[in-house]
């Protein structure tokens, strides 16, 4: 159903109906809470007799105990069959047509693509299933492999800020590049889509990084995950070059050719890997977290480099990189000045992030005048 869901969707960014494709995304993502809210939470409590007795015969025909966590993908199948519901002006309103005259143009440009995402799940993912693996036994006291996942995991769940904006940021911004493709000063509008890109993403990543001990009891409800909150910055900042990865990776998919983002992509995968085999056993979760930053960094780096040389763009290569590395060092100012006392260690750190946020705001907007 996903799959079949794919087209309709690029229909309507393609034809910017950015209203339609946000509220049928949100509805599929809302129904689907609800769903596992209703099943995994509501149904057994009414059973156990915890609130609203009168409900149990009911409860009892829809819910069967023994699915127990099968009742997640059924949430799931039902988001998706209502995601298709939603789409059915896209999926009727047109004709069945066999052409193969297009059809070799179209897989040689979306073949690597294809490529591409299956590296990038790879990416995201494999340190979660070569952690237990890899790690030393023993290497965090009282605690199994599987421990350190679910810690590793939890706090993985914390770099979701920067995702968000990220995965929102490339279904806007990928009809908009090639829109503007044709355009006589398209490189210059590419390079300030970045600037403000990865600006607002600096703001992101010492905004949740400075204030993670508040982020973290607020969002993980169990005293032992904070523990592994140290990788939270780290993971921040990659998801932060990934974001400026898919910025750059504009050139190969305008320029048809999209072989490089495989290339590039499975170098990432391999660079992954090997690091995670490195550093587990030394680092710990941490190596994973380090590991994935080096991969999306290198993977930035790459095609920056191979894009300046096939579609130059004048991107303000330097200037982002010092605001990053001034957002790195608000971070660790925030994290390695030690404040004992509670509310002068958080009027500390609302201080650094404010004085970051300032200070972008009194450089760039001049300069953003300048520049208009």
């Amino acid at each position: 159903m996903d799959a079949l869901a794919a087209i309709p969707f690029a229909r309507l960014r393609l034809e910017n109906k950015a209203r339609k494709f946000a509220g049928i995304r949100l509805a599929n993502i809302l129904l689907y809470v609800v769903l596992n809210l209703f099943f995994i939470v509501f149904c057994p409590d009414v059973l156990a007799g915890k609130y609203l007795p009168g409900l149990q015969p009911l409860v009892e025909r829809v819910y069967d105990p023994s699915m127990g966590v099968g009742y997640v993908f059924l949430s799931n199948l039902i988001a998706s069959f209502l995601t298709l519901v939603l789409l059915g002006r896209e999926l009727t309103d047109f004709r069945f047509r066999l052409s193969l005259e297009p059809l070799r143009p179209l897989l040689k440009y979306a073949y690597p693509i294809m490529l591409m995402g299956l590296a990038g799940m790879v990416n995201e993912t494999l340190d979660r299933i070569l952690l237990p693996k890899w790690l030393p036994a023993n290497f965090y006291p009282g605690q199994s492999s599987y421990t350190a996942v679910g810690i590793y995991g939890a706090c993985y769940k914390l770099s979701i800020f920067m995702q968000l904006v990220t995965q929102a940021f490339r279904y806007a911004a990928e009809p908009f590049f090639f829109a503007q493709s044709t355009e006589k000063n398209s490189p210059r509008t590419f390079a300030m889509v970045l600037k403000w890109f990865t600006l607002s993403c600096t703001v992101i990543f010492v905004v949740v990084s400075v204030n993670v001990e508040d982020f973290g009891r607020l969002f993980l409800h169990r005293a032992e995950y904070l523990e592994g909150l140290v990788v939270v910055p780290v993971l921040l900042l990659a998801n932060l070059f990934l974001g400026v990865y898919w910025n750059l990776s504009v050139w190969f998919k305008l320029t048809d050719k999209t072989y490089y983002g495989t290339y590039i992509g499975f170098g990432g995968a391999a660079l992954t890997i090997a690091l995670n085999f490195l550093l587990i056993p030394v680092l710990g979760y941490m190596g994973s977290a380090l590991a994935t930053l080096a991969c999306y960094f290198t993977m930035a780096a790459v095609c920056w480099w191979l894009g300046n040389t096939h579609f130059p763009v004048p991107y303000p290569v330097r200037r982002l990189l010092t605001w990053i590395g001034l957002a790195v060092g608000v971070v660790a100012m925030g994290w390695y000045v030690p404040v004992a006392e509670y509310w002068t260690r958080h009027a500390f750190h609302a201080l650094l992030t404010l004085g970051f946020v300032v200070l972008l705001m009194l450089v760039e907007r001049p300069h953003r005048l300048r520049t208009a």
